[in-house]
């Protein structure tokens, strides 16, 4: 019992970067249709992402010359500046990912996941029912993410769109920092 609730407090823990970028990506008024394929596609990958990391992660990861952090900073901070442009030119965002767009946020939220595959074995011997676990939890935290954060973009409006944005920024910020 032990064993599974830890690998709930880290299927959690993530799936909370996941869930801050899609309730962005809600309050921008994201397609509904998008949404579900990104929430599928990144379920999908924090399903195989650790089990990838469990055999090859080591290595790749000295061949990397910079933290997955940096690079999801990066992003975030990308998509917060071109949210913030379509606010400042009056233009009601509408976002419409294509599936290049969905595959390369996917791989960004969840290649903490790949990370925490290297370690996984210490944690237990259930690989396949970890990542299961991981896969239904991240699904889960980013389509909530998402419908919340379209609920409140149809409350508030643009209010929700700089909020959004605001929450980008300092996930970029603390991510390109520490």
């Amino acid at each position: 019992m032990h064993e599974i609730l830890t690998i709930l407090v880290i299927a959690v823990a993530l799936s909370m970067d996941t869930f801050s970028f899609s309730l962005s990506l809600g309050s921008a008024n994201i397609e509904l249709k998008r949404g579900i394929s990104l929430s599928l596609i990144i379920g999908i990958m924090h399903f195989f992402m650790p089990l990838l990391g469990m055999y090859i992660g080591k290595f790749i990861l000295q061949l990397l010359p910079f933290e997955h952090d940096f690079f999801l900073g990066i992003i975030f901070l990308i998509i917060s500046f071109k949210m913030s442009y379509d606010i400042f030119v009056n233009h009601e965002e509408h976002i419409n990912l294509n599936i290049i767009g969905i595959i390369i946020i996917s791989l960004s939220v969840s290649f903490d996941a790949f990370t925490t595959g290297i370690g996984l074995l210490a944690i237990t011997s259930k690989t396949i029912l970890s990542t299961t676990i991981f896969m239904l939890i991240s699904f889960l935290f980013t389509i909530i993410g998402i419908l919340l954060g379209r609920y409140v973009n149809k409350k508030i409006g643009k209010l929700s769109t700089i909020i959004g944005i605001i929450i980008l920024l300092f996930m970029a910020i603390y991510l390109i920092i520490w």
